[in-house]
């Protein structure tokens, strides 16, 4: 609640100084570090003795969970909901369920099957390229999950002439615990590889996010 908005901060305005900057702050680390021992839910009550877990914890993986908020209300809806927060709670002393309510409320939408598998549960953060599927010019990507983290979908279309396509989809997508998601489009180019992933989504097995057209 202070170091993970820190972070977030960081990352947003960055790129507002600088157009060439990315700031990863902790992304690499929490995504090669999850699943250890080390890698308790956000929520666990830490000390200064926990290492990486509480850097994971106060730094990095709250900072994506608002990220990946803020990517699924819009950035009108996620502030309208952020106020709603703080004048609620300004001058007090918030608990994180006080945030998570406030949220809910702000924006109008039942965020709690995040809420809960972001900052409550165990799990890894881990998506991958299952299927492309081709039928003339509609193609179906189809993204698993094999870890039980909620992550945006991130894709990265490059055409054999060179031309790039990206795709995007908020966490929204994970919301009923489905495994998969098929994302269907359209084109007449010859594909020749799909990337997934992007700056602020860890991935602690990447070696399935590519796709080589044979």
């Amino acid at each position: 609640m202070d170091e993970g908005w820190a972070t977030i901060g960081e990352w947003l305005i960055s790129p507002m100084i600088d157009t060439s900057l990315v700031d990863l702050y902790g992304v690499a680390p929490y995504a090669n570090g999850a699943g250890s021992e080390n890698d308790l839910p956000i929520v666990t009550l830490t000390t200064q003795e926990s290492g990486s877990s509480m850097f994971w914890n106060s730094y990095p993986k709250p900072a994506m969970g608002y990220l990946y908020v803020k990517d699924l209300l819009g950035d009108d809806l996620f502030f309208k909901a952020l106020h709603n927060y703080i004048r609620n709670w300004n001058g007090k002393h918030p608990v994180p369920q006080d945030f998570f309510n406030s949220i809910n409320t702000g924006s109008g939408k039942d965020l709690n099957w995040f809420w809960k598998r972001w900052f409550y549960d165990d799990g890894i953060p881990d998506l991958a390229i299952s299927k492309v599927t081709n039928s003339g010019s509609r193609k179906i990507i189809t993204v698993g999950a094999k870890g039980s983290k909620p992550l945006p979908i991130d894709l990265t279309i490059t055409f054999k002439d060179g031309s790039e396509q990206k795709i995007h989809r908020t966490v929204s997508v994970w919301e009923k615990g489905n495994p998969v998601v098929q994302i269907p489009f359209t084109t007449t180019k010859v594909i020749r590889k799909i990337v997934l992933g992007s700056a602020h989504v860890p991935d602690s097995n990447p070696a399935d996010n590519e796709w080589l057209a044979r």
